[in-house]
């Protein structure tokens, strides 16, 4: 898609973005509807969470939540024709209820999500498939739980996906505990973090998160 293109499809106050991921969630989900969590002030206003909204699907005794902020969300005539839209990836984690919470959604995930966000934002490092990342404790702070670590892999489910802006793909992460994130930290080649993924998926083929 060319500029004029992108100036006859789209008119400047439509999210182009936010609606190719809201497509994208219809291939997989149907009529399936989200709960959807935004800041009170959106990133593009001004507010502090780098990310504008989290989507979050009850599947199968789990939830599966989508972030929307690390690719371009929003009619953007400088964005069109790029090979990757703004980080290039969407965030998106499967996690088991957890006892207690009393059917409240995992605002923990969020905030995680917002957390890694930041940080790409700040360091201009981003995250690609098959890395791994310790999290210096658990995964909830308020949560007996040894998931200690995340690792990365395309969404087994969204995968990736043209948009306007370009590439987006949809970054699962995955829950390390303790005895896997040292594997990796003993041996932290992309084999390695491929290797382990795979024994993973053996027993958990869509990598849910259980605290």
């Amino acid at each position: 898609m060319n500029l004029e293109e992108y100036k006859k499809q789209y008119k400047q106050d439509q999210a182009v973005g936010a609606l190719a991921i809201e497509e994208r969630l219809k291939l997989v989900y149907g009529d399936l509807e989200p709960r959807f969590y935004s800041p009170q002030t959106m990133s593009f206003q001004g507010g502090e969470d780098p990310i504008d909204g989290v989507a979050v699907y009850d599947v199968n005794g789990y939830h599966h939540l989508i972030s929307y902020g690390m690719s371009h969300l929003y009619y953007n005539e400088q964005a069109v024709g790029e090979e990757f839209s703004k980080w290039g990836f969407e965030l998106t984690f499967r996690v088991k209820p957890f006892d207690g919470d009393e059917g409240q959604d995992p605002f923990w995930v969020i905030q995680l999500m917002n957390n890694l966000a930041r940080f790409v934002e700040e360091t201009k490092v981003w995250f690609n498939e098959y890395q791994f990342l310790p999290l210096g404790g658990p995964i909830r702070s308020d949560a007996e739980t040894d998931i200690v670590g995340i690792a990365f892999v395309k969404d087994v489910d969204l995968d990736e996906m043209e948009t306007p802006h370009g590439k987006v793909i949809f970054l699962q992460m995955v829950g390390l505990n303790v005895e896997q994130l040292k594997r990796l930290e003993n041996n932290s080649t992309t084999e390695e973090v491929k290797a382990l993924l795979n024994d993973i998926q053996s027993s958990n083929p869509k990598f849910i998160c259980e605290l």
